[in-house]
């Protein structure tokens, strides 16, 4: 593992900073519940299982995801674009903060250490920003929807950079951390930064360039993330 401590950080929002997954559990026990032709046949656990089977990566289209859900249990009612609005709707409501990432946030800004927040997403990704109270501390915010592309693309970590406003900054002077190994992972290795992943107890797959870092949350990667002192005690 480097010992590197790096000049500028991107993180990804959902599962990295704010709490996608219990969220997503939330939502759709609630879709569960309103369903007769779902909860009348299939356990909750089971049922759970097969929702998470629709979110690979801990990414998801809410409009496939209904689709499939209708496959299994075709006395589903509504259609793609209700439970799209449903799905985003629900999400803003319940999002909230990982445990300790507020804090950690607070830190970042408290170390002079440039950083932001590059998403996929729309317009809902601005909103559970909001929702969650961190609007008023990421210093910027790079949404895929409004930018143009999504990650993995390598034009939207660049704009990241651009934003990081670092004069003379090298890509292998910046951390990107996320939790999803095609999308985060991926892109930020492919512009040459470093990377950590979130693993949410998972085993990094075979099909995407290994981290620098695995860790559970971001206070892991404190170390990595401070400006050197000197004597003085001054940054």
């Amino acid at each position: 593992m480097t010992t590197q401590i790096f000049r500028g950080a991107l993180f990804d929002l959902d599962d990295t900073l704010v709490d996608r997954k219990s969220a997503y559990d939330d939502i759709y026990r609630v879709l569960y519940d309103r369903h007769e032709a779902i909860h009348s046949q299939t356990p909750w656990k089971d049922a759970l299982e097969f929702f998470w089977t629709l979110s690979p990566d801990n990414a998801t289209s809410p409009r496939e995801a209904f689709i499939e859900i209708q496959k299994r249990w075709p006395g589903v009612t509504g259609d793609p674009e209700s439970h799209h609005e449903f799905y985003f709707t629900q999400m803003i409501k319940i999002m909230k903060m990982l445990p300790g990432a507020m804090d950690f946030v607070d830190w970042m800004n408290s170390t002079g250490v440039n950083w932001g927040v590059v998403t996929n997403g729309d317009e809902f990704q601005v909103e559970k920003i909001e929702t969650t109270g961190l609007k008023n501390h990421i210093p910027f915010v790079v949404v895929s929807k409004f930018f143009g592309v999504d990650k993995p693309a390598p034009e939207v970590f660049m704009e990241g950079v651009r934003l990081l406003d670092i004069p003379d900054i090298q890509t292998e002077e910046i951390l990107f951390v996320g939790d999803n190994p095609h999308t985060d992972i991926i892109g930020a290795h492919g512009v040459g930064m470093k990377t950590a992943w979130i693993h949410m107890g998972r085993e990094f797959p075979d099909d995407a360039p290994y981290p620098d870092f695995i860790v559970a949350h971001v206070e892991e990667l404190k170390v990595h993330l401070h400006r050197h002192l000197d004597r003085s005690g001054e940054i």
